[in-house]
């Protein structure tokens, strides 16, 4: 394994630390993130994303039931804790009754960094966000993924999430409306773009070892 970058642990050949631009939305963010998410994935968004947010924070579990930083967190008196997840009975980010539950204290999102089926594990797992508001999105989106099949249309990548989540966010005068979250969209392009020529890179590799002749060799 080659050399990493410690702070978006992907190899240095191809860190995208020099594309992520820092930007403070007035939300804090949470990432709970699944080990495989943290260490595993190569093509995970979540760790990209917290890079891209000031003042946010990775909490690497799967129970989080008694993780003392979340539990401190939720039951700080200055947050409105709430999880981005698609429940029935979930705010929407535009709803008279999310913002009057928020009041003047700052808006915490909890979100859950793993594929669909750890997401739902984390989630029943950890006692502790059972009974957070859940918060979902005013409108209907579709990932870029362009590489990745997700098993929904509908299904976001943590950074798209945030992305979506912020710009209806700034909408609805919770988060700062000045804040340029662009760039979160921006880096999210970049890796979709290095891997997809991966992916170009490994086929053509394939196709020149199967039949070479066609290549001149």
């Amino acid at each position: 394994m080659g050399e990493r970058c410690y702070r978006c642990f992907r190899p240095v050949s191809n860190c995208f630390c020099p594309e992520i631009v820092p930007v403070d939305t007035g939300v804090k963010f949470v990432f709970l993130m699944h080990p495989k998410e943290a260490y595993q994935q190569k093509t995970g968004t979540g760790r990209m994303a917290a890079l891209s947010l000031k003042d946010s924070e990775i909490i690497v579990g799967i129970d989080f039931t008694e993780n003392d930083r979340l539990n401190e967190l939720i039951s700080a008196r200055d947050y409105y804790p709430v999880v981005l997840y698609p429940a029935r009975d979930a705010f929407f980010t535009d709803s008279n009754p999310f913002r009057a539950a928020i009041g003047n204290r700052q808006l915490l999102v909890i979100v859950v960094d793993a594929t669909w089926f750890f997401a739902r594990k984390m989630v029943k797992l950890s006692r502790n966000i059972h009974d957070l508001p859940k918060l979902s999105f005013k409108q209907e989106y579709r990932s870029r993924f362009e590489f990745k099949k997700q098993p929904n249309p509908a299904c976001l990548s943590t950074i798209e999430s945030s992305y979506y989540l912020l710009e209806e966010l700034k909408a609805s005068g919770i988060a700062r409306p000045e804040a340029d979250v662009s760039g979160l969209m921006s880096v999210f392009r970049t890796m979709v773009r290095f891997q997809l020529a991966r992916e170009q890179e490994r086929h053509i590799a394939i196709a020149k070892e199967l039949n070479p002749e066609l290549f001149g060799e």
